[in-house]
């Protein structure tokens, strides 16, 4: 099995926009583009580890939000 890393997604945060120059005019747009990237990347026969932060702010601690995400996410 392969494998495929990625750190701090910071989905759901949107100061992290402007903090990092992240180039979207919302959270949601955010999170959509990072799940349409990975989903270009990562295949069903690869684990997708995610460490550092995977959320951040209010968002991070609705666990309906944060399954929206996980069920979307590509890979074994």
């Amino acid at each position: 099995m392969a494998y495929w890393y990625t750190a701090d997604t910071h989905f759901g945060h949107e100061n992290v926009m402007k903090f990092c120059d992240r180039p979207f005019s919302s959270v949601e747009e955010m999170d959509a583009v990072l799940i349409a990237n990975m989903c270009e990347r990562v295949h069903e026969d690869v684990d997708l580890w995610i460490i550092g932060d995977f959320a951040f702010g209010p968002r991070s601690k609705d666990a309906g939000y944060l399954k929206g995400i996980f069920d979307q996410l590509p890979g074994a």
